[in-house]
């Protein structure tokens, strides 16, 4: 990871500088790269925390990136991250400082960016030459505003909430261990439901890493949709192995576990574990995350608020992929997945994604339609 600092000094006020950094329109009279709007974020605006931002960097070759605000504390900081990008970019998280002075304001960009080994000494000088025009034209950009009188406004900081995350971590182990019995019991009856099982137990893992690492912003939403999620995993399942009452996704996917492969068996086991990875994303993510936004948070927070922090939660579907690869008998193992581990990881999940199945971007509709259920109202069904 490199860090990249620099800063800038504007003739302009702390609120006017806001709106040229934060306001796509405005952003692009001055940045040398074209930023358009993907969607709002909190209360419907662009300077709140999910906002969606897609950025041409007219390059010849990977040349899109999108990214989505993290914090947004007006009107002195403002962050986000690339959330998707050409493979060659690890990460890439920006953080934005306005500070008053006397003639005007102070603005300093801190960029952590990290690159694919072999591709980092060639682009990060420049992202260095990037930021060092973008600084130059948002400095000139400055000088061609009108004075204001509300230079120095003191900012409209939110108050801190205090977390329940600590209080809610215990049941989430209980989550857990439930999954890793429901697992273990499907292994010991060689039912071939095992492997999607087990996926979840290792994602549940995963996200409970990112948990404890605090990686999230919101940890208390993040355990309270697990909980949504594990509860409608349960009851499927359940109700499947029982004769009970299953929605039609979820039974043909089950059904895709169920079959019997004719010695072909990875390409079973990979298929079911794709159709049940499908039921769950298009049957139950969506529903689990609208329940929880009614049922926690519709009376105080926007729905778009949480979406850093479901973005947060992507490295554990690769890491618990990687983890149920590791665990297939070497027979199975395709010769795709063989190669898969001697390229970087971001190419080898690019190439998966290509090859089984784009988990992103059913996630990210997912997003969008539990918004769409609580704008309706039936975000508890």
């Amino acid at each position: 990871m490199t860090r990249i600092d620099m800063a800038t000094d504007l003739d302009c006020s702390v609120e006017q500088a806001w709106k040229l950094l934060t306001d796509p329109a405005q952003k692009n009279t001055w940045s040398p790269v074209l930023t358009t709007v993907e969607d709002p974020g909190g209360d419907d605006r662009m300077d709140r925390p999910g906002a969606m931002r897609e950025v041409n960097l007219g390059t010849p070759v990977w040349n899109t990136v999108h990214e989505v605000v993290t914090v947004a504390d007006e009107p002195h900081r403002f962050d986000y991250v690339v959330y998707k990008s050409p493979a060659v970019l690890r990460n890439y998280h920006c953080r934005i400082d306005i500070d008053p002075k006397d003639d005007g304001c102070a603005v300093r960009y801190t960029v952590d960016v990290d690159f694919v080994s072999k591709f980092g000494a060639l682009a990060e000088p420049g992202v260095r030459r990037g930021l060092e025009r973008s600084l130059a034209g948002l400095s000139a950009q400055s000088k061609l505003l009108p004075a204001t009188s509300d230079r120095g406004r003191p900012a409209s900081r939110r108050r801190p909430r205090r977390s329940t995350a600590m209080l809610l971590r215990p049941e989430a182990g209980r989550q857990l261990e439930h999954q890793r019995h429901l697992a273990a019991e499907l292994a010991a009856e060689g039912d071939p439901k095992y492997w999607f099982a087990r996926m979840v137990e290792l994602t549940t893992e995963e996200l409970l890493r990112l948990v404890d690492a605090e990686v999230f912003a919101e940890p208390e939403w993040v355990l309270r949709l697990l909980a949504a999620i594990h509860r409608r995993h349960v009851s499927v399942l359940h109700s499947y192995r029982t004769d009970g009452p299953v929605p039609p996704r979820w039974r043909a996917a089950w059904g895709a576990c169920d079959e019997i492969g004719d010695g072909r068996r990875f390409r079973h086991m990979a298929g079911g574990v794709v159709s049940a990875a499908q039921a769950h994303m298009n049957e139950d993510m969506h529903r689990a995350l609208a329940e929880v936004y009614d049922v926690h948070y519709r009376d105080t927070r926007h729905y778009k608020e949480f979406r850093p922090d479901y973005l947060r939660m992507a490295p554990m579907y690769g890491a618990a992929l990687d983890r149920l690869i590791a665990d297939m008998p070497a027979p199975l193992m395709p010769r795709l997945f063989r190669l898969s581990r001697i390229v970087a990881p971001e190419l080898r999940d690019s190439l998966l994604r290509r090859c089984y199945y784009d988990v992103e971007r059913d996630r990210m509709l997912a997003f969008e339609r539990g918004y769409h259920l609580t704008r309706d109202g039936v975000g508890r069904r």
